[in-house]
């Protein structure tokens, strides 16, 4: 009788103990297969986490070390304020996702029929920007863009307005407006248009807000405008005392941020000496954190479950060799190779595990979304891929035939004649 027909026959004959190692490569392949889905899916969130989070870093005027002086628009710093070439250079950098510098102004708005808009407070609190995307107050969810576009930085005259304001004025997008920073000192008046509508989603109220020039103000008085209207809006108005002070960059990816930052500071043209720059990167500190806990768990729960499960097979494949020591002393005796004898076991391993690995990439498809929701996961984000059964099956193989090698090894190092005479 050949090699493979033996090892056939004894599976069938031996169907109990053939059914608990396939019921138990099973299910090991199926956690493991969905183990790796589920690590794959942590990795891409991490991935995802790292470019969204809004991770940056802020260049800021360093007032300690320049002077003060005072003019028309009261008592300002002597310091540099930052200029448009500058921002832009620094916005060229490798890893910049975006950028956006805020010119503060007070201005009044008066609609195409000279009249004053209509709102909580004597003037608006106005922004200045280049690309309001990247402002904190969208990127933080507290303002929600709904109608029109983001104000950008190839707009001249580009408005937004609060959609309260919209709606107690009649405004529209297209429509235009008229600002003017100070009438009483003749001020320039501007003609801006509106390119966008934005919801106030969070209460003021529920913000912790500084003592400075914005706490005074409503969300629904907020305007944001270009920033060529937003200097148009001063000329004349505080010579060197109003400009940019500071702006923020937002990086692609979180996890260079340093490095970005260390390229930023290598810029030449740019005296470092009056400027100081602040990462910004709680948010992702935090959340990498959590993200990271997660995976090690996750990596942590494949480790223990094929140790364990490989110590199983391996204890049930020793006890099965022990307890067919008068079989194995008959092959011996007969002529038949050691090696051979060996060969038989790994083949009626490799038998239950042919179909094994297979079915638990079927079953492992259909459990591993639900098995990652229990770590925080979308099912439709949980995708076993070829590439995993690949990997279990290759690494899985290579474990059961170590577990085969190692359970047969105290009967193999038997004579024939000594297996023979422990039977009797």
């Amino acid at each position: 009788m050949n090699l493979g027909l033996r090892a056939l026959l004894y599976t069938a004959r031996k169907w109990k103990k053939t059914l608990l190692v396939f019921c138990l490569i099973l299910s090991i392949s199926t956690l493991v297969l969905s183990g790796l889905a589920i690590a794959d899916a942590q990795e891409e969130q991490t991935e995802e986490v790292r470019g969204t989070t809004g991770a940056s870093f802020t260049v800021q005027r360093d007032i300690s070390t320049g002077g003060w002086s005072s003019g028309s628009g009261g008592s300002y710093s002597t310091q540099e304020f930052m200029t448009e070439d500058m921002i832009r250079e620094i916005a060229s950098v490798d890893g910049i996702q975006g950028y956006d510098a805020s010119l503060i102004t007070l201005p009044q708005i008066f609609n195409a029929d000279g009249e004053s808009l209509e709102h909580e407070n004597y003037g608006f609190y106005n922004y200045g920007s280049y690309n309001s995307q990247y402002h904190e107050l969208f990127l933080s969810g507290r303002f929600e863009l709904v109608e029109g576009t983001h104000i950008t930085d190839d707009m001249s005259n580009g408005i937004m307005i609060s959609k309260e304001l919209a709606e107690w004025n009649g405004l529209k997008v297209g429509d235009t407006l008229t600002g003017i920073y100070y009438p009483e000192n003749n001020t320039p008046a501007v003609d801006m248009e509106i390119v966008g509508i934005f919801d106030v989603v969070a209460d003021k109220e529920d913000q912790v807000n500084m003592y400075d020039d914005s706490s005074y103000y409503d969300y629904s008085s907020y305007v944001f405008c270009s920033m060529e209207a937003a200097e148009g809006l001063i000329k004349g108005w505080g010579e060197d005392g109003d400009g940019i002070s500071e702006a923020y960059f937002y990086v692609t990816d979180a996890a260079q941020l340093d490095n970005v930052i260390k390229d930023v500071q290598n810029i030449s043209s740019i005296n470092w000496n009056n400027y100081t720059i602040t990462s910004n990167d709680e948010v992702y500190q935090n959340i990498s954190s959590a993200l990271s806990d997660t995976g090690t768990l996750i990596t942590t729960l494949i480790v223990v479950i094929t140790v364990v499960s490989m110590v199983l097979i391996t204890l049930i494949l020793f006890m099965s060799v022990r307890s067919r020591k008068r079989e194995t002393g008959i092959l011996l005796a007969v002529g038949i190779a050691k090696p051979a004898v060996v060969l038989q076991y790994l083949l009626e391993t490799l038998l239950i595990a042919v179909p094994a690995f297979p079915l638990a990439y079927v079953c492992s498809r259909q459990v591993a979304g639900t098995l990652g929701t229990l770590f925080g996961k979308t099912a439709e984000n949980v995708i076993v891929t070829p590439e995993h059964f690949m990997s279990v099956t290759i690494a899985g193989g290579i474990l059961l035939i170590m577990a085969v090698l190692l359970s047969g090894i105290p009967t193999m190092r038997l004579k024939p004649r000594q297996i023979l005479s422990q039977m009797e």
